[in-house]
């Protein structure tokens, strides 16, 4: 049944992607400009330069892409199909962000494989990334559950999602380094499984460590954040069930 289900949305995705091919076609264009820019202004000597901008990139489209979809499958009438499905909704939740979070890797690696071969740049990589940059994932994930079932239940959540994105950017240090924020932005920063990732991955690349007990810390951030967001999406959702969903926009 679960391969069924990626299996299918997987193919959606395709479809929506050769349907609107110009729009991603833009979107990776513009990708590639702010990447320059950040890329070109950034001290070469650091190995590691390129890393907050992958994790803003795929992370911020994790947590924006789902509250965007919803909104639009309740404005397309589409959204009970999706509740009535024979799986738990959070799991269909869970698939359909793994199908993006597949497509955006991609994207992800062409945009790199770009700027590669139009400015030179040589990109710095670590297989210990991945279970760094996973772990960080789960717990944004439990953010993302969040947005989704208020999404459900006040469809203009979907609106902030850019406000989401570029707060994400600014607040985890990927462009402004964290010495730079007032204090109190500091700890709010600090506070998210997406900037601790950010701090190990530099320093796996930078200086060819990696901190067990900072892996650890990482791990367990996520747990929590994945958790929680987790407990507040089945209550949000049960709620939202008992007392209808909002189709106002």
């Amino acid at each position: 049944m679960i391969r069924q289900v990626m299996r299918v949305e997987l193919k959606k995705y395709l479809i929506e992607l050769k349907t609107y091919y110009a729009d991603h076609l833009v979107g990776m264009a513009m990708t590639v400009i702010i990447f320059s820019v950040f890329a070109l202004s950034s001290p070469s000597s650091r190995a590691s330069f390129y890393i907050g901008f992958v994790y803003w990139y795929l992370l911020s489209s994790l947590v924006t892409e789902s509250s965007t979809t919803i909104s639009m499958e309740k404005q397309m009438g589409t959204l009970e199909q999706l509740l009535i499905k024979p799986i738990p909704f959070e799991l269909l939740i869970t698939i359909k962000t793994m199908v993006w979070y597949g497509v955006n890797v991609i994207k992800v690696g062409l945009v790199l494989l770009l700027l590669s071969l139009i400015w030179g740049i040589q990109f710095s990589v670590h297989w210990l990334l991945l279970p760094v940059f996973l772990l960080a994932s789960l717990g944004i994930f439990g953010f993302t559950l969040v947005l989704v079932a208020l999404t459900l239940k006040y469809t203009k959540t979907a609106s902030f999602e850019s406000l989401i994105s570029y707060g994400l950017l600014f607040l985890t240090g990927a462009v402004v380094p964290h010495d730079n924020l007032p204090t109190v932005i500091q700890w709010l920063a600090n506070t998210l499984p997406m900037t601790h990732g950010i701090r190990i991955s530099r320093n796996l690349l930078d200086n060819g460590q990696l901190s067990i007990a900072e892996l650890l810390q990482l791990g367990l951030q996520s747990l929590v954040y994945l958790a929680v967001g987790y407990a507040l999406f089945l209550m949000i959702y049960k709620k939202s069930k008992k007392s209808g969903i909002d189709r106002n926009y």
